[in-house]
């Protein structure tokens, strides 16, 4: 194969370019590597994920903020979402004290979220393969597929909760992200992100009290296709 010579000019007329160049902001062009990433720039990576569902008790300890039952329902089930939960996670709170504000609610929550597939995680799922066979046959759903294994595309984001007055979670909500964080969110395998904060004061709602940042996982939109490769 026949090479291209690139030809050298006098060494005056070489830096006079250089220097021209450099004065200009221009860089020189960079190789490409071999195997490199060449998604576009701020393109998310993706993980193969599946769905699994969880199931929490969880009793909210209110000491400056409450919330009725309809209330703290539509609280939890919008944090959920917000962090990558399938959409309608089931959410019953337990009204003791009539249908007003509670003292002491206590949600029951069933929620399914993104998990990235391990073999560890494909093991579980398989060895419960035969126990979801059989009640999706006592369903009446037949050989339906099996959705616990259906793998899909997802990628991690950081959800940012800030109190804002107008914003449906506020600074008062402080007390709920509190205790959801551990309870309920770092079960699911969400985590705080760097700059994440809390700032709660019993019986106060301090403005800049919330500003919670949490990686999350999150399905790509079926939408969202991938380029064909050709």
């Amino acid at each position: 194969m026949t090479r291209r010579r690139s030809r050298i000019g006098p060494p005056l007329l070489a830096l006079a370019l250089a220097l021209a160049l450099a004065a200009a902001g221009v860089a020189a062009p960079a190789r490409a590597q071999t195997g490199a990433d060449t998604s576009p720039a701020g393109a998310v990576p993706t993980v193969n994920a599946v769905w699994t569902e969880h199931e929490f008790t969880f009793t909210y300890f209110g000491r400056g903020t409450y919330y009725s039952c309809g209330g703290l329902d539509d609280k939890i089930e919008h944090i959920l979402t917000a962090l990558g939960a399938r959409p309608k996670p089931w959410v019953q709170v337990s009204c003791l004290d009539g249908g007003g504000v509670q003292l002491l609610p206590t949600a029951r929550i069933k929620v399914a979220v993104p998990t990235e597939v391990t073999p560890e995680l494909l093991a579980q799922l398989e060895a419960g393969k035969a126990k979801r066979e059989l009640v999706a046959k006592t369903q009446g759903r037949g050989t339906a597929v099996d959705v616990a294994t259906a793998q899909f595309p997802a990628e991690r984001r950081v959800v940012e909760f800030e109190g804002r007055r107008l914003d449906y979670i506020n600074d008062g909500d402080c007390e709920l992200l509190d205790q959801l964080l551990p309870q309920v969110l770092e079960p699911l395998g969400i985590r705080e992100a760097p700059g994440s904060s809390l700032r709660c004061i019993p019986r106060q709602s301090q403005t800049g009290a919330v500003q919670l940042r949490l990686e999350s996982l999150h399905a790509r939109p079926a939408a969202v296709a991938e380029p064909a490769v050709p």
